[in-house]
């Protein structure tokens, strides 16, 4: 390909020559974060990834969404419309984003220098970071919740501590902590052995629910299931917006795990098997969930530790508090908690090491009060739209720079370097991507004060994602290609 830089079975390397390159400049993101994986150092194949959007997906919290469109008013079958298609549409992002980290072997903050700039990365780089935080804030309390109810059993009067919901997240919150720092090889071996669990254990959930009906097609016709008749298309495009934001922050950095994949048929393969499959899974679990809480405890129960807790049998509440722990680490770990600490070490790298980072998400988690979010599904749903209009535009211009240098490949050392090269654009801004991420990101997030613009609001992801990707389109017609420069 060059002197610098080579192709190995479709992975773009740098060659000896290109590190020393890359060393020769002192304003350089090269680290141990930031460095390519070669192809032989690659061992993540379609199962992996397959596995890892099964461990992100059977979760307490995209089961909390499609129960919360039960109790919301919708019927099963609109539910499972609205979430399938949700997490269908973000494959999109994920599989082209995902391309980058297969190519070049390196990740998010990377991809974010390339399509923003040196120093107009920071802000988008960051807010995916912050959000990540508050991700991992949110799940650490559910999980922590799972751990009230294990100890609850276990410890007599522990659950008349007055701190007790609070010592249990600091300990799921430990506990996520102490995985994240063993990395993104460690999620890999935790999610190939448990997804297989979740998935059985789930089964349990549907033949419970099954059993308080009556027969399995019973479910569907129990009035938790049939909704309450309400305006479908008022409540969808809100929904789908929160089904959408829910999977953008992992889809937005899936580079973190696509560096490590062996092919771009595994990645691609994978995630596109892996997603929307056990979306519809987990969907019909959250509805038979709901069905057979409604019918042995007289109230549909959205949120599965309460569930959990309203069942006399210690040895049922220990399992399937298990259930929900092992359920959030593998969503929390892989999704949020990593992510997020190579966010903050990437960016300042010589003085934030990985460890300290991870140290630091999980500080941010607590100062975020989850519990506050949680309490409801109005807030929960809030918060996640609000989420979706940051990430929209993002995710859009994201796509649009890295479509155009599909046909030849990204100059690698100019990629590393932060004092000029090719991808330093104006004084280290790409001052066309900032301006459209600004301007579209308050088109979208407006129509939540607007009231006569709240339609906006509520598809804010999808409206961000094409209004950016459109934007910069156009734009960048009339601007020189950033990979018209020919490799030296």
């Amino acid at each position: 390909m060059t002197v610098f830089q080579k192709s190995n079975h479709g992975v773009v390397e740098l060659t000896p020559a290109g590190l020393a390159e890359i060393k020769k400049y002192p304003g350089n993101v090269y680290s141990d974060q930031t460095q390519p994986y070669a192809f032989e150092q690659r061992t993540w194949n379609t199962y992996a990834f397959a596995s890892l959007w099964v461990g992100i997906i059977i979760s307490i919290p995209v089961y909390m969404l499609a129960s919360g469109l039960l109790s919301n008013g919708m019927n099963w079958w609109q539910a499972l419309f609205t979430v399938v298609l949700g997490h269908t549409i973000v494959m999109v992002p994920a599989v082209l984003l995902g391309h980058f980290g297969t190519k070049y072997g390196t990740n998010f903050p990377l991809l974010s220098k390339f399509a923003f700039g040196p120093k107009g990365n920071v802000f988008p780089t960051l807010v995916r970071g912050i959000l990540g935080c508050f991700w991992f804030g949110i799940q650490c309390w559910i999980g922590g919740t799972a751990v009230n109810s294990i100890l609850s059993v276990l410890i007599p009067g522990f659950a008349d501590l007055s701190v007790n919901v609070y010592l249990s997240f600091g300990l799921f919150l430990i506990l996520n902590i102490i995985i994240g720092l063993k990395g993104s090889g460690f999620i890999k071996f935790i999610e190939n052995y448990l997804a297989v669990v979740l998935i059985a254990l789930c089964f349990i959930v549907i033949f419970w629910g099954s059993a308080k009906a009556n027969g399995f097609f019973n479910v569907f016709k129990n009035p938790v299931a049939q909704g309450n008749g309400g305006n479908f298309w008022h409540a969808f495009w809100p929904a789908l917006t929160s089904m959408i934001a829910f999977d953008s922050t992992i889809a937005l950095n899936m580079s973190d795990f696509t560096r490590h994949a062996k092919s771009q048929k595994d990645q691609i393969i994978g995630q596109l098997v892996g997603s929307p499959f056990t979306t519809l899974f987990i969907v019909l679990v959250s509805i038979f969930g709901s069905v057979g809480s409604q019918i042995a405890f007289g109230t549909a129960i959205w949120e599965p530790a309460t569930l959990v807790s309203k069942f006399d049998n210690p040895v049922v509440v220990i399992i399937f508090s298990l259930v929900i722990l092992m359920a959030v680490l593998t969503t929390n770990v892989a999704g949020n908690l990593i992510p997020a600490g190579i966010v903050f070490s990437s960016l300042w790298g010589k003085i934030v090491k990985y460890k300290y980072a991870i140290l630091a998400v999980g500080l941010i988690g607590v100062v975020t009060r989850p519990w506050a979010i949680i309490k409801n599904p109005d807030s929960y749903y809030n918060f996640i739209n609000t989420v979706a209009t940051v990430l929209g535009p993002m995710t859009g211009i994201y796509m649009v720079m890295y479509a155009r240098t599909l046909k030849q490949p990204i100059n690698l050392v100019d990629l590393y370097r932060k004092d000029g090269g090719q991808y330093y654009y104006t004084n280290g801004w790409n001052v066309s991507g900032v301006v459209v991420l600004i301007l579209t990101t308050i088109f979208v997030l407006i129509g939540k004060f607007v009231p006569s613009l709240h339609a906006i609001y509520d598809s804010s992801y999808i409206l961000g994602v094409l209004l950016s990707a459109i934007l910069y389109y156009v734009i960048s017609k009339f601007q020189k290609p950033i990979d018209a420069e020919a490799l030296d």
